[in-house]
């Protein structure tokens, strides 16, 4: 996540985002001379001016060319508005109405042109400041920041979780050839946690090929298999899946090949001879396959649980500080001591995630190469007591500090905790890569 010291990405604020728009704003109207508000049509910057230029409509159109336009009768009249290098003009409820269907219907176009079907002239802030609908205005607002993020979207992305305001930057320059200075993805101040090649969770150490079939179908498997386990038995006779009535207390069940069999122990009822005290038989060789899936989905979903409890540390942390038992010490922590703790559990979040894809991995080294399969789960141990050990101490600090007063070692040993931790994770994910590069 870092390189030398510094963090590959920047967690940005809208605002944030905003105020890099309007610097490049800035700079294609200064080597374009164009005025902010025909730069602002553009987001991309490009060698032959002459072509932008056309490709954008900040050319002047020819108004002899337009004369038969049934909307050019009303050029003269008041009240109407116009946009830039074109001669159509347009009522406010006109224009707010077709801002509204392209802005709420999410169209991806790099321009908004002009409403004429006819017509490449762009539409830019000069236009939208004259109509008086403030929603409107805010809609296109955040449809220019949208498409300037697009438009970037090798450098800036915003976060994919719902609801989200934050956007990502990537730092180009301090990144490595193979993006391995990502590690364990990125992680936003909501709490989420993203590959960046993707926009899936962050899987590491599964493919993004992998990530997507464990999403669209493995896990819906799993969760089949575990249902069908929960709920059903195998039939002794034909081996069908047989799920038991509403009556709980009804111990003889009837397979659709009429074999009737007890069922704690798949006995038949001449077998019992009236007998009922008879042992539950737990497991069923031929519900092997079930059975691990269930198992596998047990343990997705515990880390899954891990995940979200991490995640709820990482927010609370973002939006309220670090909590303080005390009113007296509330001014105890500073600024770095503040940013140690956010950087521990920040890294709490990406290994948690780590250990719940491990659980995925797992799954699919078994298909492959079964004989790695316990070697893999003894790494996953291993893992989870190093990332215990460092919550454990990262409680043990913040404790010590409050109890003694003393906070002079507080940021220096919490940091060694959180490097330490994460060139484990770092060096564990590439092991696992290293046992099945395909995986």
């Amino acid at each position: 996540m870092e390189t030398d010291g510094q963090r590959v990405y920047s967690v940005l604020t809208r605002s944030e985002v905003d105020t890099k728009m309007k610097s490049e704003i800035k700079q294609i109207s200064e080597v374009f001379s164009l005025s902010k508000s025909d730069a602002t049509a553009s987001d991309r910057l490009g060698d032959d001016k002459e072509k932008l230029m056309g490709d954008l409509g900040l050319v002047k159109v020819n108004s002899s060319n337009q004369k038969n336009e049934s909307v050019s009768s009303f050029a003269d009249q008041e009240n109407l508005v116009s946009t830039p290098f074109s001669p159509h003009k347009f009522s406010e409820p006109c224009w707010i109405s077709y801002l509204n269907n392209l802005l709420e219907n999410n169209k991806e176009e790099e321009i908004v042109l002009c409403p004429n079907p006819n017509c490449v002239a762009s539409v830019g802030p000069d236009t939208i400041e004259k109509l008086t609908e403030p929603a409107v205005k805010e809609m296109y607002k955040r449809y220019v920041l949208g498409s300037f993020v697009e438009a970037n979207n090798e450098s800036i992305k915003w976060c994919p979780a719902p609801g989200c305001e934050y956007a990502i930057e990537r730092h180009e320059d301090l990144m490595e050839d193979d993006e391995s200075s990502l590690d364990f993805g990125v992680v936003c101040s909501c709490g989420h946690t993203f590959c960046w090649s993707c926009n899936l969770e962050s899987h590491r150490p599964v493919t993004c090929k992998d990530a997507s079939l464990w999403f669209s179908s493995i896990l819906d498997t799993l969760k089949n298999n575990a249902w069908l386990v929960k709920n059903t038995k195998r039939c002794p006779r034909c081996n069908t899946h047989v799920q038991r009535t509403d009556d709980l207390v009804l111990r003889m069940i009837t397979c659709i090949c009429s074999c009737r069999f007890c069922w704690r122990c798949f006995r038949s009822e001449e077998e019992h001879n009236g007998k009922w005290n008879c042992v539950e038989v737990s497991f069923q060789p031929s519900m092997g396959q079930e059975l691990e899936d269930s198992r596998y989905l047990r343990l997705w979903e515990a880390c899954h649980e891990d995940l979200e409890k991490s995640k709820l540390d990482l927010k609370a942390i973002d939006e309220n500080g670090i909590p303080i038992p005390t009113s007296e010490n509330y001014f105890s922590f500073s600024d770095g001591d503040v940013d140690a703790v956010m950087e521990a559990t920040l890294l709490m979040v990406q290994c948690r995630l780590v250990l719940k894809w491990s659980c995925a991995y797992e799954y699919f080294i078994t298909m492959h190469q079964s004989a790695k399969t316990q070697y893999v789960k003894h790494l996953r141990g291993e893992a989870t007591k190093t990332l215990v050990r460092h919550r454990a101490t990262q409680e043990e600090l913040m404790n010590q500090a409050l109890s003694s007063g003393d906070f002079s070692c507080f940021k220096l040993k919490l940091s060694a905790s959180t490097t330490t931790t994460g060139n484990y994770f770092h060096e564990y994910v590439k092991t696992l890569e290293g046992c099945f590069p395909g995986t």
